[in-house]
């Protein structure tokens, strides 16, 4: 695992919450504008560690880092990328920021696809399947579809937290995304950093995406580096 310059600072999950919850209700951020910056943040990460891709895939499922997903989605396909969009679970539940940035992405001509097989075709996949709220074992057709990911050859940018990995404890949930490169947001949270994950990160990356310091003096931090 490489460390790109990251903050001492460690969050567990429900700090990680709190901080989010500080940025908007309190430092004024509407959730919407910092969904679409970490979306901005990660496609950047994308073109500097795989410059010259032509094809990406970028897998989804209901939570917020779907949403980030789709904003990588969309900048891909405007920066002229072939992309595939995988959709795990029904889109209806998606959460407002999220169904906004899923309607503007195929506003903008990407469709999403049940099936798995974009995986296999892809330079890049970006795994923006399971966050930061996990808290149970991975199943069902999430879990088929970390394996799958983990199958192909291509690799892998996790959004936030490898899909799989508990942001608290760091331990695999049965089944975990292994990323080559994990781009994480507003704070970095512990769990990337203990038990299991180290082998399922890679290359760590942070971008605060503009978060004020007044939201990060109402929350503490639960440990460092």
């Amino acid at each position: 695992m490489v460390n790109l310059g990251l903050p001492i600072r460690l969050y567990d999950a429900a700090a990680v919450r709190a901080l989010d919850e500080a940025a908007i209700e309190h430092a004024g951020v509407p959730g919407l504008t910092l969904m679409t910056r970490a979306g901005v943040a990660a496609f950047r990460v994308l073109c500097r560690r795989w410059p010259g891709i032509e094809c990406i895939a970028v897998v989804c499922g209901q939570g917020n880092n779907a949403g980030d997903g789709y904003v990588v989605a969309r900048l891909a396909r405007a920066a002229g990328y072939r992309v595939r969009v995988v959709q795990i679970g029904d889109p209806d539940s998606l959460g407002a920021d999220a169904r906004e940035c899923f309607d503007a992405m195929r506003a903008a001509g990407v469709e999403p696809l049940p099936e798995l097989a974009p995986i296999d075709t892809a330079d890049v996949v970006v795994d923006a399947l399971l966050g930061t709220g996990l808290t149970r074992a991975v199943e069902g057709p999430f879990a088929v579809a970390v394996e799958r990911i983990n199958e192909g050859a291509a690799p892998v940018l996790s959004i936030d937290i490898p899909s799989g990995i508990n942001a608290t404890t760091g331990q695999r949930m049965g089944t975990s995304v292994r990323a080559a490169t994990t781009i994480t947001f507003i704070g970095l949270k512990q769990g990337l950093f203990t038990a299991d994950a180290p082998q399922y990160t890679g290359e760590v990356a942070f971008d605060d995406i503009g978060v004020p310091q007044v939201a990060y003096e109402r929350v503490r931090p639960t440990a460092s580096l």
